[in-house]
């Protein structure tokens, strides 16, 4: 009798603490599941590198203009195809310069 009281206090809380667990899939609580096989630090530094240069590939070319921008249509269309040959840091570095320079070439004409 008494097991099964406590058994029947228990139940819930460990059922909804192991849904918690496996419904978070950020990569921390991943690693946290799958330690033996975790990024090393450095590798993770790089990704979350890797992940600001695509928002900075956003930002770049989704800013919001009233007008259409043939370079930012240019540079998005071209950061799509770049993405899957290379980096995404390498593809924003590439981006930045081709900006610069179409926007000054556009600008001396």
């Amino acid at each position: 009798m008494t097991l099964r009281i406590v058994f029947a206090v228990l139940l819930p809380s460990l059922l909804s603490c192991s849904t918690a667990i496996a419904g978070d899939f950020s990569y921390d609580a991943i690693a946290e599941r799958y330690s033996e096989t975790r990024l090393a630090a450095k590798s993770v530094k790089e990704a979350k590198m890797h992940g600001e240069c695509l928002v900075g590939l956003k930002e770049l070319n989704f800013q919001k203009r009233d007008d259409f921008d043939p370079v930012a249509e240019w540079t998005n269309y071209r950061a799509i195809s770049l993405l899957e040959q290379f980096p995404p840091c390498t593809v924003l570095i590439m981006i930045e310069v081709a900006r610069k320079e179409l926007i000054e070439q556009s600008s001396e004409s």
